[in-house]
């Protein structure tokens, strides 16, 4: 009887146990709903994202393969019309974000839309649609890559002159080779603006001077160039951009400086709005992103004399990085391929000469923007012209490597906004030295 009694008490215990444990479990799992509806940035299960190359898309994103792109009889901003139903656009419905890309004659069409309703006769499915949301496509990923202007020109897409970047899988290799071939014929037609190497060549003019009835004409000539590259890395996380960087790349640069100087001067000018560099927006892939970068550059000088001078004073090649960023950082890899070759050298020479620089990247999803970048800044070659001639005739020459920039930095769509401005960054380094005997 005791026993029965006590296997009672236990049983009980069991069953509050079991209920205390059951309730917590079902509150635990309310509680997870709750905070999943009412925070947006909180991942999906793995199993309802999808993973395209360096990009993770949401589960209804659909990229459309070429089959279903050819049975496209009717797009524009309202809907697609499908002539004929196949296997994959079968499968579509209501919220589905559609993808990809159409290709008719020398004109790319992208398509980036959310279904709205759709409605089918016979074998023809027709769906009306509006435009699809950042977050409703991309939820995490990076794309990145480097846009050199070699070798390319800009093509027709959505009825807009751009420069035009693939995303892997989110174009088929057929869809990418008559993109290719629309580039190269463009090319070759010459009748598109092609970004290509920047030069300049330029004498500066020392201000006269008037020696008695006789006036002393001073110049430094600036010769050189570049070719200008954008690498960008755009990262997305939780269904928001997270991070923008663009690196400003001087690839190939070269400057060479001859100095003519007849008495003492000082000078100083720029001309960074020399040539306005043209670069058609930078659509990438189907993707709806678009980068919108600006730049313009022309030569500078500093120069400061005391005495005369007739020289070549360097020749200098090598290449510059402006990493605008949260984190932005310069870099110089400039090569001394020769000089000074002097014909006159009495007193002393100081002369700065370089590119100066100015520039902007803009991202956009669409139309909206959603980040930028930007930077004003100035690569150089710093040489200094030393002459001794007591007790000794000697001199010395050094040339030292210069860069420097201000930039500014933002991204994403408030309330998830970043700006940054980042005052002058220097660095210096020397570059060439020589100990000069006459």
């Amino acid at each position: 009887m005791k026993n029965n009694q006590y296997f009672k008490k236990i049983g009980k215990f069991y069953h509050f146990l079991f209920l205390s444990v059951f309730s917590l479990l079902v509150l635990a799992s309310c509680s997870k709903d709750n905070l999943t509806e009412e925070n947006i940035s909180n991942p999906p299960e793995s199993g309802n994202l999808k993973k395209m190359g360096d990009l993770t898309v949401q589960k209804n994103v659909m990229i459309l393969n070429d089959q279903s792109v050819a049975s496209i009889s009717n797009l524009n901003n309202q809907g697609i019309t499908f002539s004929s139903v196949t296997a994959q656009t079968d499968s579509i419905k209501v919220g589905t974000v559609i993808v990809g890309t159409k290709v008719e004659g020398d004109h790319v069409n992208t398509i980036l839309s959310k279904v709205t309703s759709i409605s089918k006769t016979n074998n023809q499915l027709s769906v009306q649609t509006s435009s699809a949301k950042l977050e409703e496509f991309i939820y995490s990923g990076t794309i990145s890559g480097i846009y050199d202007p070699s070798g390319k020109a800009p093509i027709q897409v959505d009825g807009k002159m751009v420069n035009y970047i693939p995303i892997e899988n989110f174009i088929s290799e057929d869809m990418n080779t008559k993109i290719t071939a629309i580039e190269s014929k463009n090319r070759s037609s010459q009748k598109s603006i092609i970004l290509n190497r920047f030069n300049f060549d330029k004498t500066f003019p020392i201000p006269t001077q008037q020696v008695g009835p006789v006036t002393i004409a001073s110049d430094i000539k600036v010769n050189g160039g570049f070719t200008p590259i954008i690498d960008y890395n755009i990262t997305f996380s939780w269904g928001h951009l997270s991070d923008f960087k663009v690196n400003f790349i001087m690839d190939d640069l070269s400057l060479q400086s001859w100095a003519n100087i007849q008495s003492s001067a000082g000078y100083t000018v720029s001309v960074t709005d020399y040539l306005n560099i043209p670069i058609a927006p930078i659509v990438l892939g189907p993707t709806g992103l678009i980068l919108s970068p600006t730049i313009a550059a022309g030569p500078y000088l500093g120069a400061a004399a005391t005495g005369k001078v007739q020289a070549r004073l360097f020749d200098i090649g090598g290449k510059a990085n402006f990493l605008v960023g949260i984190n932005p950082d310069l870099n110089l890899d400039l090569i001394y391929k020769g000089g000074p070759d002097l014909n006159k050298l009495e007193g002393d020479l100081t002369a700065e000469v370089g590119i100066e620089a100015k520039g902007a990247v803009g991202l956009l999803f669409v139309t909206a923007p959603i980040a930028n970048s930007g930077l004003r800044g100035r690569v150089s070659a710093l040489s200094a012209l030393g002459l001794q001639l007591i007790p000794d005739r000697k001199g010395t020459f050094d040339v030292k490597g210069k860069i420097q920039a201000d930039m500014f930095y933002g991204f994403g769509v408030s309330p998830f906004r970043y700006e940054g401005t980042f005052p002058l960054f220097k660095k210096e380094y020397s570059i060439y030295h020589k100990e000069l005997n006459f």
